[in-house]
């Protein structure tokens, strides 16, 4: 029954994420903005790794059991989406430099899961890897009202934040509703439901202010 419950998510993810590649395709067209690029990518590593996920839990694949040392098939998956999610960011800040830099870090740390049956380098490498994209991407977004950025910002946390439950459908149901935010960032959802509110409750209280000034 758990593995169903599993299942359910992860299919509900790649479909959300294949709606998500629509508008991401229509926005390139239309731009020929290469940010477009790395989005859609990002997205096809999610819907990768949801895949991969799905076959686990239909074959009944155990992700915790150790292959070599104390490599774990789970950590395998897991450092290829934070490759995926780092490379994205060093995209978007055109460190071409450091292209090279998430393959060189999952590396060793592989062969160090290998070597010694530890996993807080790997829980540590992951948490860096979501929550500082997931602050820069919301502060940015609210910003400049971009709703893919805040979408994308939304998918980064509350993905990272149900990495942090030990229970598997917890995960699953957090990854779940980071999709769908994503999803809703691609829809135009912020702009036209979250944005325009903080703009009036801005204006509001900056005429409250200018009542207090002229009053003194």
């Amino acid at each position: 029954m758990s593995n169903l419950a599993y299942s359910i998510c992860e299919i509900i993810i790649i479909i959300f994420c294949v709606l998500t590649l629509f508008p991401i395709i229509q926005s390139w067209r239309d731009t020929k903005n290469r940010m477009y690029i790395a989005v859609f990518t990002l997205t096809l590593g999610i819907i990768g790794y949801s895949i991969a996920n799905l076959l686990t839990y239909l074959f009944e694949i155990d992700t915790t059991a150790y292959l070599i040392g104390g490599l774990r098939f789970g950590y395998i998956l897991g450092y290829m989406l934070a490759t995926i999610q780092f490379e994205f960011m060093l995209y978007l800040r055109r460190l071409i430099k450091l292209y090279t830099l998430p393959f060189i870090i999952a590396f060793y740390l592989m062969l160090g899961n290998i070597l010694v049956i530890n996993s807080i380098p790997f829980i540590i490498y992951l948490a860096f890897i979501t929550f500082v994209p997931a602050y820069i991407l919301l502060r940015d977004g609210k910003r400049k009202h971009n709703g893919l950025a805040f979408g994308m910002g939304m998918l980064f946390l509350l993905w990272g934040i149900g990495q942090m439950f030990p229970i598997t459908i917890v995960i699953a149901l957090f990854r779940t509703v980071a999709v769908f935010s994503f999803f809703l960032g691609t829809r135009g959802f912020y702009e036209k439901y979250i944005f325009p509110r903080q703009e009036e409750e801005e204006k509001i209280m900056g005429t409250w202010i200018s009542k207090l000034v002229v009053k003194d």
